[in-house]
């Protein structure tokens, strides 16, 4: 065989691999257009019932060293999609969906001494939730503790990421399981109508094995 021949063999596999991988990478663009429709669907439809229904979740939202939130129920819900293209052709990138929680009720909390004031405001920042201050002043003027209302509510915010080269679907959560974010990774393949009825049983604070897809951080993406 003269080197002609040899390369040509050597082109030819290269040419057969990248075909492989062209046609690998179509059926995973195929199936997370798929379970991102179907995840879309569901959850849609979630909503519609939710907004109905408005359950009350059992979760307690904790803040800590300030309040404790229970008793809250559904007060609100939206839900939309982006599309991008690849390829020519426009596939699902993200669902963005939201529930609020609410109980009506707003919490006081007095702190006395500025670094009462102090631990409670960052305790508030971490948290994520809305709240406004009242500084308290002394006779000269000065700082000397505040006065924080908290509305009892609480937004569970879900962007769900389509990762077509890596066939998966990523969850960017806020106060899904109590307070606090969490980044869940699910193989597309996986995803059915089990999975994301445990997916809502998480939304409603139900008992469920949805926390197992969380990601280890700095490995999800």
């Amino acid at each position: 065989m003269g080197l002609l021949d040899d390369l040509k063999k050597q082109a030819d596999l290269i040419k057969t691999q990248q075909i492989q991988q062209q046609h690998l990478q179509a059926d995973r663009l195929r199936l997370v257009e798929d379970k991102m429709k179907q995840t879309f669907q569901y959850v849609n439809e979630l909503l519609k019932q939710l907004e109905i229904l408005k359950p009350t979740s059992p979760l307690m939202y904790s803040i800590p060293g300030v309040a404790n939130f229970v008793g809250l129920a559904v007060a609100d819900s939206f839900i939309d999609y982006r599309r991008k293209r690849i390829n020519d052709k426009e596939y699902f990138d993200t669902i963005h969906f939201f529930i609020k929680w609410a109980s009506g009720n707003t919490v006081v909390i007095d702190r006395d001494d500025a670094a009462g004031a102090q631990r409670a405001r960052e305790s508030l920042w971490i948290s994520r939730v809305k709240f406004t201050e009242e500084e308290k002043k002394s006779n000269k003027g000065f700082v000397i503790g505040a006065k924080f209302t908290i509305p009892v509510a609480v937004v569970t915010d879900v962007t769900v990421l389509a990762d077509h080269d890596k066939g998966q679907l990523l969850f960017d959560a806020k106060n899904l399981f109590g307070l606090g974010a969490e980044q869940l990774v699910v193989p597309a393949p996986v995803v059915n109508n089990d999975v994301l009825e445990d997916l809502a049983h998480t939304l409603i604070g139900q008992p469920n094995n949805f926390s197992k897809y969380r990601a280890v951080v700095g490995v999800a993406r």
